[in-house]
């Protein structure tokens, strides 16, 4: 072998070596960065009440639902200890299409709460009484949908994700900027404002000037407000950021799901993220009615037909057909409340 191959040769191997190196360095580096999180186990399907028809329809469609809990302590109802998911978002990512998808579901809607429970409820409650993963069953199996997954943080954390991102830019309505339970601490005409931690926070818990179904929408603007404000910065903003901002958060996701859905990320068109809402029209959907001293509580007028929505937003599958699951909690929730 001539001398000027065998320099080539260990040119081409140290290469490797220091692409190796850094390779498994980076990654060491990013899973310590995410091992700052407060990361739960897994949660199976069988675990998380997924209908075996659901997971029959949804097998072919290459759609990832993650539930998003944002935790709040509500002292209007008396407890001083105890959260619940004051807002809950389901974050689909539609890995064919590129797509993302944003569901809400109305905290105060009336459902069938499974496990030690056994009994109707307010939604929000589920995660008052058994967490996370109560929670995830609960959706599962009043909306037949297929969810393991989770990432929970506090309001209170919400207002420190925007400060890292330097601020958000949302449109504010002349109502949300004149209502004063909670000023946001702005003042003029209707328009854009760029909003710090404590304003974001203020404006996503607005509920004095108009409904719940409104500030769910808040909720939503400022989600989309932190992707936007995201989707500008460098990969080593992004780390810092990331770096400050995930020991806020508690999640069952594990460090590849992480890394891979993050990688896959790159390529989605975040400028078009669409946004649904359980019960999707809103008040028209629902009819009052209160248990166990709690009020209101929103009976839906078809829990089934709110599933097939579901389905039709998130897998785009027109010819949806609810479990017999759903429709055994759908009728026995009406043989309760009708």
């Amino acid at each position: 072998m001539k001398r000027w191959q065998k320099i080539l040769i260990g040119v081409i191997v140290g290469l490797l070596i220091v692409s190796v190196a850094l390779f498994f360095g980076v990654n060491m580096y990013i899973d310590s960065m995410f091992n700052r999180m407060e990361q739960t186990e897994t949660i199976k399907v069988e675990e998380a009440n997924v209908a075996e028809s659901v997971q029959e329809q949804t097998k072919d469609r290459n759609v990832v639902n993650i539930a998003i809990f944002g935790t709040d302590h509500d002292a209007d109802e008396g407890d001083s200890v105890s959260e619940r998911a004051d807002a809950t978002k389901i974050i689909s990512l539609d890995m064919d299409n590129k797509k993302i998808v944003i569901t809400s579901l109305q905290r105060d809607t009336l459902v069938y709460l499974p496990g030690d429970v056994q009994d109707f409820d307010k939604f929000n409650h589920s995660y008052w009484y058994g967490g996370p993963e109560l929670s995830l069953q609960t959706i599962n199996m009043n909306f037949d949908m297929d969810i393991t997954r989770y990432v929970s943080f506090s309001f209170e954390s919400l207002e420190k994700i925007v400060d890292l991102v330097g601020g958000v830019d949302i449109y504010l309505t002349q109502a949300e900027i004149n209502q004063d339970y909670k000023p946001i601490g702005v003042s003029g005409p209707e328009g854009v404002y760029h909003l710090n931690g404590e304003q974001a926070l203020l404006y996503s818990r607005i509920r004095n000037i108009d409904n719940d179904y409104e500030r769910m929408q808040r909720q939503n603007n400022v989600i989309t407000a932190i992707i936007q404000a995201v989707k500008g910065k460098s990969v080593f903003d992004l780390i810092d950021l990331a770096n400050n901002a995930l020991p806020y958060v508690e999640t069952n996701l594990t460090n590849g799901e992480i890394k891979d859905y993050l990688t896959s990320l790159i390529t989605f068109d975040l400028s078009d993220i669409k946004q649904y809402q359980i019960p999707e029209n809103g008040s028209s959907d629902v009819s009052i009615r209160s248990y166990k001293g709690f009020s209101p509580l929103y009976l839906l007028n078809s829990y089934s037909e709110q599933a097939i929505q579901l389905h039709k937003n998130i897998y785009l599958n027109d010819n949806y057909q609810p479990s017999e699951q759903l429709l055994e909690v759908e009728s026995n929730i009406y043989a309760k409340f009708n």
